[in-house]
């Protein structure tokens, strides 16, 4: 009956954890179905993503991309801004 009572205390900690890795997972999902190497994504503990995108990608692919990234469930909210540096396309 503890381990009952343990686990439904903890069950919503272990929901929130796993929510920055579903995001990021998801995010990576559409990146490189786009082809979007040039970019930096972080995602929170809520499962919201911080996006950096590189100063050659241009406008129309970020919407593209920001429109499917919006579409996953996974991810709670985007932030996303173009910076004045390229990211290695390497990973």
């Amino acid at each position: 009956m503890k381990a009952l009572a343990a686990l439904l205390l903890l069950a919503p900690a272990l929901a929130w954890a796993n929510a920055a890795a579903d995001a990021e997972q998801a995010a990576e999902r559409v990146l490189q179905a786009e082809e979007m190497l040039n970019v930096h994504v972080t995602a929170n503990e809520q499962g919201r993503l911080t996006i950096l995108f590189g100063r050659l990608v241009g406008d129309g692919q970020i919407a593209a991309v920001l429109k499917k990234l919006e579409q996953e469930p996974a991810i709670r909210g985007i932030t996303h801004s173009r910076v004045d540096t390229d990211f290695c396309p390497v990973r």
